[in-house]
């Protein structure tokens, strides 16, 4: 079945604009030879101030944001559609000072770049790069972009627009969403359906990359599993690669413990070795200057069992010209 995925994402700016509070409209009727249009935004100024940090910083009153889903490229004929939908939007506005071209701004998000209306029409339509990859803008009429969204980079402030995106830009953004738990950008590319050659690649990359976040991988599994739950028998070779991947990091984790055992046991060994050649140093000698050593002091010196005590008390007795001296209790 093929996916809806102008619905999903129309809902999904929906939220996002409601949650940055500012009024904002989906399939906004025109005229029935337009059709609608996807989004509509609509800003006072509390809300262009709302607005500065986002990727919609460009804002004006009146905002019309297209999308162009994977598989449905941008071409000349549906630009032409959507500028004709953003002047009937102006058309229909109460306050005739809001009519005007200035006070607008047409966005269209597209997933594949369209070099034609962008390259080959240049001159025609007027879209130039933005210092900003990804991002054309044409100031010929309404304030217009050509957003494509492969070709942004993914950094927080682009994270609404990269939902759009596809092949290895949508893999790099699915993984940063994925490591930073972002539910909610996890949740609508599983729900558009995210493709399962990119959603392997990228469960198989992160536990390479990045064992540590295995759980949220597999609490994102869950969660794709609710929005698509045909999708079970698809998904089933991503849980047994996660499976056998907690059973390596398992064995790794214990093999590591065992080694650390063991290391710990050979420096408690090497430990053992230097105190007792230690205290051989220090007996022959004491013997050499003082004679044979009563078993009450050999006693005593064998219960010491720092090394840096050992230590000083060979440095004493180099200079000691008693037993008493060396600093144990006093031979009897």
């Amino acid at each position: 079945m093929p996916r809806d995925y102008d619905s999903v994402y129309k809902a999904f700016y929906e939220r996002l604009f409601q949650r940055w509070q500012v009024p904002v409209e989906t399939q906004v009727e025109v005229s029935r030879r337009a059709k609608a249009i996807d989004v509509v935004v609509v800003c006072e100024e509390q809300h262009l101030h709302r607005l500065q940090e986002t990727c919609f910083w460009f804002f004006r009153r009146i905002n019309d944001l297209e999308l162009k889903s994977p598989g449905d490229a941008l071409d000349l004929a549906d630009y032409m559609t959507i500028v004709s939908r953003a002047y009937g939007l102006l058309a229909k506005q109460e306050d005739k000072a809001l009519q005007l071209p200035t006070n607008a701004t047409l966005t269209i998000v597209c997933s594949v770049r369209p070099t034609r209306l962008i390259d080959d029409l240049q001159t025609e339509l007027g879209f130039e790069p933005t210092a900003e990859p990804g991002i054309y803008i044409s100031e010929q009429r309404i304030e217009e972009r050509i957003i494509v969204s492969t070709e942004l980079e993914v950094i927080e402030k682009n994270y609404p627009l990269l939902i759009l995106a596809k092949g290895e830009k949508l893999l790099e953004f699915f993984l940063e969403v994925v490591r930073k738990e972002l539910t909610e950008y996890v949740d609508i590319l599983f729900q558009v359906g995210i493709h399962p050659d990119t959603l392997t690649e990228g469960v198989i990359r992160m536990i390479e990359t990045h064992p540590e976040f295995t759980e949220g991988l597999e609490r994102a599994l869950t969660r794709w599993l609710e929005f698509s739950p045909q999708s079970m028998e698809r998904i089933a070779p991503i849980r047994r690669f996660l499976e056998e991947q907690r059973q390596a990091l398992e064995e790794q984790r214990r093999e590591l413990e065992e080694q650390r055992r063991a290391l710990e046991e050979q420096r408690q060994a090497l430990e053992e070795q230097r105190r007792n050649d230690k205290r051989e140093d220090l007996r022959l000698l004491l013997e050499n200057k003082f004679g044979q050593l009563s078993e009450e002091f050999v006693s005593q010196l064998e219960a010491v069992s720092d090394v840096d005590e050992l230590t000083g008390l060979y440095k004493r007795a180099l200079d000691a010209q008693t037993l008493a001296e060396v600093g144990l209790q006093k031979h009897g």
